[in-house]
């Protein structure tokens, strides 16, 4: 739950001087309060909100000021007041905002005038989301909880641990239905464009339990309404896709000043929780949000969200007060939560790069406006002008603007940081020592939104909270407890059952998976049960090197058999990310050395369903490798090893569910040694193998992190490209005279690419095939992913979804490719009711060429994120493009 509570930390937090009060109550023309109504100081560039009172404060130097009052759905008041030595108090009554229908915005097409503004608002949306290069603010974020309703059964999970807030001292308390819990904080926030941000905690004030120090809204403080999803949540009525999700609703207009707003209703086409509802303001001729007062309804509950901008400098409109509303309601909690913000922008400059679009509208009385020539436009601003200049723009001239700007916007950025490769951590956020320590006459000073009797009664109880866990702590240190060993007994058996890592100040560290894990039961008729443990040991060393073990132990109760692995890396070099790594052991192993059945769910089919797909032999191997980067983006891969192969036959016939099936032999269904046969060669038989392998990948441009001197890759525009080339040796045996030497190549090039909101395209083609198959054996063969069953646990990306395991497989040449398209809305998304759902479409098509089979095509339709426990679909498959057969699959993702 804590997600959907940080998530509405949509922004900063702010530091104020000390100095004269302003203050007074917001009413309307009714005498009733309007709360949360922006006051807004335009020479400080300060705003404030009032509470739900209406009541509002602010401390400002001595001096006038012009005072703006505005509330959503009122027309802004203005006040000139003057500031002296003394408190100033000012009461305002807000009247009635009026929107009226202009006859000229009755379109001739029958179109709702609200088109037309949108087109121009989301074409210009990238421009305003780049258009501030820099600016320093003061914020304070004041947030309020309270729980109207705590099921009996989730009491127990809500008791949590309570810290005072310089983190000393602990004890257990319980969150309960009726009382307010506060959060406040006074930050300085400073950002840098494109993405650089800096974030000092003045201090802090909580009585959330366990909350501390750790809530920080640099997570959201990027969120915009300019961008096309907000914070993965929810996609923005000003995405350039936004006329596929949204109606919009001309409801008129009125005069603020010296500008027009036009106020645009919001309704999604279809009910999604990926949508808004609400309204949002443009204004016109400058075609940028004025305000906006939006709901999203969730799987968490609903959460309104309402902004209101104000041009703090010039036409630089920015958002000078937020204001969150939550009514949570997850597994029969019910909270409401609330946040509001005082912000004071001390610096904003424009970015100096990106040149302001030209203003082109028409007035009431249809007169054309058009900007000031300029004649060193690029043509790229030639292009936007075109657009703008046109009497009705359509949908794609939206897009193209769209598109345009965003490249402006990308191209206003300076060489050295648009071409830098690196993706670095830009937000710095630093807490001052004595953040936590202020006592309530600071807060009293300092607090620009009025507490309510409620949170003033939640700081009080936060106050006694604070003495008793002093006390807590001076008789702890002062006593022992009776039972200490008792607890240190039921520790050291949970770690064993359950698993627990251990570890030093030396960078050593040593992690037991535990007795109990699901992962290490398996049944199969080859080995009957096995039960095992595994464990992992690491040392970190100061150079940031490392070096990692993988011991693992099980016993085969069938086969009366010790099986064991050990894998071993030696990271170095970590800004080349190289790597020596090493493998041995001796195991039962899949034919399929590319995937097959998950072990687990054969465990099931096997004792259930007297089905046993998985088939074995056994390996004794030994395996060396070594990766490096050779330039960013390339990477070298050297690998060989050693492997003896043993054939297994079944050992047990075992199984809870007596269906009076026969288990079937251990031996892969695959034509080309399924007896009888001619491929005699091909049969797998006891043998040793031989191999050496040599692998070049290349993403070009490829962005990376860098993290304490480690760099990892972090995707790219461009696909990802690999060549491999693998020389192996079979000996020959006294039953085989086929063994030998062979060459196998393969090429492969895949891109993963995000496509507009919660969208996704991903492909992945392969090829290769054997130079010479002399001495290929079936473990040797190219093996492709299958994965018949209806239901499978957890994703495998790649696979094909209808054969028979083993049953694709070849000693010739191949090509495969597959292809998923995922889109939240498509065909049955549009449907009411799922409409509402978080599951999204995805369209499959795969493809396998061999050089001695069929060409086998298949293609799905799938829900992903149903019930937000996997993915379910049809498949349909062709043999040379005619039909087949067809199938039902149920993915669990377990993972």
């Amino acid at each position: 739950m804590k997600y959907w509570l940080y998530i509405l930390l949509f922004l900063f937090n702010s530091s104020f001087t000390c100095a004269q009060v302003l203050k007074g109550t917001i009413n309307d023309i009714d005498k009733n309060p309007v709360p949360y109504a922006t006051v807004y100081i335009q020479e400080l560039r300060q705003g404030t909100t009032a509470n739900a009172r209406g009541d509002y404060e602010l401390r400002l130097p001595e001096g006038r000021y012009t005072v703006i009052y505005q509330s959503l759905g009122f027309e802004p008041e203005f006040r000139n007041i003057t500031m002296g030595k003394d408190p100033v108090n000012i009461n305002v009554t807000l009247q009635v905002q009026y929107y009226e229908i202009p006859e000229v915005r009755i379109t001739a097409s029958g179109e709702d005038p609200a088109y037309g503004i949108m087109r121009k608002t989301i074409g210009l949306a990238p421009f305003y989301l780049h258009h501030v290069n820099h600016y320093k603010a003061q914020v304070y974020l004041k947030g309020n909880l309270i729980f109207n309703n705590i099921p009996r059964i989730m009491q127990r999970s809500l008791r949590v641990e309570a810290r005072n807030n310089s983190g000393a001292g602990a004890s257990t308390t319980t969150m309960k239905e009726g009382e307010v819990y506060l959060m406040e904080s006074v930050n300085d926030i400073e950002f840098t464009a494109p993405d650089k941000y800096f974030q000092r905690v003045i201090s802090f004030n909580s009585t959330f339990p366990e909350q501390g120090n750790q809530i920080s809204p640099m997570d959201f403080i990027e969120a915009s309404f300019y961008q096309p999803v907000l914070a993965d949540m929810a996609i923005s009525p000003l995405s350039p896709d936004a006329f596929s999700h949204y109606n919009f609703t001309y409801k008129g207009a009125s005069v603020q000043g010296n500008y027009l707003i036009d106020k645009i209703e919001v309704n999604p086409k279809r009910k999604s929780q990926q949508l808004f509802t609400g309204l949002i303001y443009i204004i016109e001729d400058l075609w940028c949000l004025h305000s906006l007062d939006l709901v999203n309804e969730n799987i968490a509950g609903t959460i309104r969200i309402q902004q209101l901008y104000i041009p703090v400098q010039e036409e630089i409109w920015m958002p000078v007060s937020y204001k969150f509303d939550v009514a949570l309601s997850i597994l029969g909690i019910k909270a409401d939560v609330g946040y509001g913000s005082s912000i004071k922008y001390d610096e904003v400059e424009i970015n100096p790069d990106l040149q302001k679009p030209p203003t082109i509208s028409v007035d009431y009385r249809k007169n054309r406006i058009f900007a000031d020539s300029d004649t060193t436009k690029t043509r790229t601003q030639e292009q936007i002008e075109k657009i703008l200049s046109k009497d009705e723009m359509t949908n794609r001239d939206m897009v193209r603007l769209s598109t345009l700007l965003d490249k402006e916007s990308r191209e206003s950025v300076a060489d050295s940081i648009r071409n830098d490769l690196e993706i670095k951590n830009n937000v710095t956020h630093v807490i001052e020592e004595d953040a936590g320590k202020k006592d309530s006459a600071y807060w009293a000073d300092i607090r620009p939104i009025p507490l309510s009797e409620a949170e003033v009664k939640s700081l009080r109880t936060a106050d006694s909270v604070k003495s008793a866990l002093k006390t807590i702590d001076t008789v702890r240190d002062t006593t022992t407890t009776g039972n200490k060993s008792g607890r240190k007994f039921k520790t050291v058996v949970n770690h064993l059952l359950w698993g627990n890592t251990w570890r030093d100040t030396s960078g050593f560290s040593f992690t037991h998976g535990g007795l109990i894990d699901l992962q290490n039961f398996q049944f199969n008729t080859v080995d009957g049960f096995i039960y095992g443990i595994d464990f992992r040991i690491t040392k970190q060393f100061s150079n940031n090197n490392s070096i990692s073990l993988y011991p693992d132990f099980r016993w085969a109760f069938s086969r009366e058999s010790m099986m064991w692995r050990i894998n071993g890396n030696y990271n170095f070099n970590r800004m080349k990310q190289s790597r020596i790594s090493f493998r041995a052991g001796i195991s039962s192993k899949d034919f399929n050395n590319n995937g097959s059945i998950n072990p687990f769910l054969n465990t099931i089919t096997s004792l259930f369903m007297e089905r046993n797909y998985m088939k074995l032999y056994e390996t004794r191997y030994f395996t060396a490798g070594y990766r490096t980067e050779i330039v960013n983006g390339l990477y070298l891969d050297l690998s060989g090893g050693y492997d003896d192969r043993r054939i297994l036959y079944n050992n047990t016939t075992f199984s809870i569910v007596d269906t009076k099936r026969v288990y079937t032999d251990n031996y892969p269904d695959n034509e080309y040694i399924t007896l009888p046969t001619d491929n005699l060669r091909y049969i797998p038989v006891n043998h040793s193998h031989t191999d050496f392998n040599i692998t070049l990948t290349y993403t070009p441009r490829q962005r990376y992190f860098i993290n304490n001197n480690i760099k990892s890759p972090g995707g790219s525009e461009y696909p990802t490209y690999s060549l491999s080339w693998k020389h192996g040796y079979n000996e020959r045996t006294a039953t085989d005279s086929n063994g030998g030497h062979f060459d196998l190549i393969r090429i492969e090039v895949s891109k993963r690419k995000e496509t507009g909101a919660f969208g996704e395209f991903r492909w992945r083609l392969r090829a290769g095939g054997f130079i010479n198959s002399e001495g290929v054996n079936y473990i040797d063969f190219v093996h492709f992913n299958t994965q018949p069953l209806p239901v499978l646990i957890n994703d495998y990306e790649d696979a094909f979804q209808l054969p028979g395991y083993y049953s694709l497989g070849t000693p010739g040449y191949f090509a495969e490719f597959h292809l998923k398209y995922t889109t939240p809305y498509l065909l049955i998304k549009l449907l009411p009711v799922i409409s509402n759902t978080l599951m999204r479409e995805n369209i499959n098509l795969s493809f396998l060429w061999m050089s001695d089979q069929d060409a086998y095509t298949e293609l799905g339709y799938t829900l992903s994120e149903f019930f937000l426990l996997g993915e379910i679909g049809v498949y349909a498959g062709f043999n040379n493009f005619s039909y087949n057969n067809a199938g039902f699959k149920l993915i669990l993702r377990m993972n």
